[in-house]
């Protein structure tokens, strides 16, 4: 009987963000579930390099003291190390499972270095990426394709004119955030001038670009993820995620009682009329185009209770547990979504254009002397 042949999957996770806890945890999940589908290779980042590690799959590996790792590399030929014989081929990777959340990783770096590389990865490309990190340019994007958003402002630092310009423009209450973090990372609420020096001041240690923006007082958070899908990009159902605080915190995002990683309270499906349902899953796809993203994206919103108005708040181009949950009510598990984005992934790169374009200026310089590139008066 003919062995059953597995997509090879390098899983890509961890990095120097503030995410970097959530992304281990994100990839251990993805590492454990997808075991019998994939042959899988752990890729943990650090300090802009990669390591593998003993025991990639369990939290306590990555408690102070306890990480035992060996520097990798990656190019178009696989993952390898080098050793006093040379190079040594440990993986040849079908395609990247990315679970980095946060700076790098997320960010479009890690996936122009890919691109370079040549390897499929399940993210949003270098573009997409960039502009789901940053909080100013996405709003951009949003507000450009007709989508609403709240209004706000961008702060150049923390001195006295600036926050004077905030309050002028946008008032309070409002919320601060830092440009590109994720989440809420040195996020805080103002609702008087006192706070709003605090909250600039907590938000500028995290990025030197800082954003400002009206708070809603009444309000429900909502989530719609996308992805590819049989070639077409699907919207799953969306939750409301539950915070009995003015924003969803870190700790409310991540971390239940006793420990445990939860992924936040929640209602799922959301408690929404089906017109507001609509409207998120449409806004939903539309960002998810605008933006020009791949793999799976989660997109969040704010519904003003008040107004009824929803808006877009931002998109998270690799979500927490890659956003798996969220496609339950599609009939798709945890295995579904990622194979959806691997396959996705790998025939993306075989499209790919690789033309190549032939000149023959060099061969003219070098022939005309009379137009050679000259350097100190000589001809180069």
């Amino acid at each position: 009987m003919k062995k059953e042949v597995k997509t090879r999957l390098a899983v890509i996770y961890g990095g120097d963000s503030t995410e970097r806890d959530i992304s281990v945890i994100t990839a251990i999940q993805a590492m454990k579930t997808l075991k019998k589908e994939y042959e899988i290779f752990a890729l943990f980042m650090e300090n802009n390099a990669f390591y593998s590690l003993e025991n990639a799959d369990e939290i306590k590996t990555y408690i102070k003291g306890n990480m035992r790792k060996k520097r990798v590399y990656l190019d178009k030929e696989g993952v390898f190390c080098i050793g006093f014989c040379g190079r040594k081929t440990l993986f040849e990777p079908d395609c990247v499972l990315l679970c980095t959340h946060g700076g790098k990783g997320e960010n479009g770096a890690l996936q122009g270095y890919l691109d370079i590389v040549g390897i499929p990865y399940t993210s949003a490309g270098v573009e997409a990426s960039a502009i789901g990190m940053d909080k100013i340019l996405s709003k951009t994007v949003f507000a450009a394709v007709g989508l609403d958003v709240l209004p706000y402002t961008v702060l150049d630092d923390a001195s006295d004119k600036e926050l004077k310009k905030v309050e002028k423009e946008i008032g309070f209450p409002l919320i601060v955030k830092p440009a590109g973090q994720g989440s809420s990372i040195g996020i805080a609420v103002a609702k008087n001038a006192k706070e709003l020096k605090e909250a600039a001041g907590i938000a500028f240690e995290f990025d030197d670009r800082v954003i400002a923006e009206r708070a809603l007082t009444d309000f429900a958070e909502l989530n719609c993820a996308v992805l590819i899908k049989d070639g077409k990009p699907i919207a799953s159902e969306i939750e409301r995620p539950l915070s009995w605080e003015e924003f969803l915190t870190f700790e409310q995002k991540y971390i239940a009682g006793n420990g445990k990683i939860s992924g936040g309270g929640r209602i799922y499906p959301a408690d929404v009329s089906s017109e507001i349902r609509e409207e998120v899953r449409n806004a939903a796809l539309k960002v998810y185009d605008a933006i020009g993203a791949k793999g799976v994206v989660r997109i969040d919103f704010l519904l003003d209770n008040v107004s009824g108005k929803v808006y877009v708040n931002e998109a998270n181009t690799i979500p927490g547990s890659l956003a798996t949950y969220l496609f339950e009510e599609n009939g798709m598990d945890y295995a579904d979504v990622v194979e959806n984005c691997v396959k996705d992934a790998i025939l993306r790169s075989k499209c790919t254009k690789t033309t190549k374009f032939s000149s023959n200026v060099l061969d003219i310089y070098g022939k005309s002397s009379a137009n050679a590139c000259k350097m100190h008066g000589k001809i180069l």
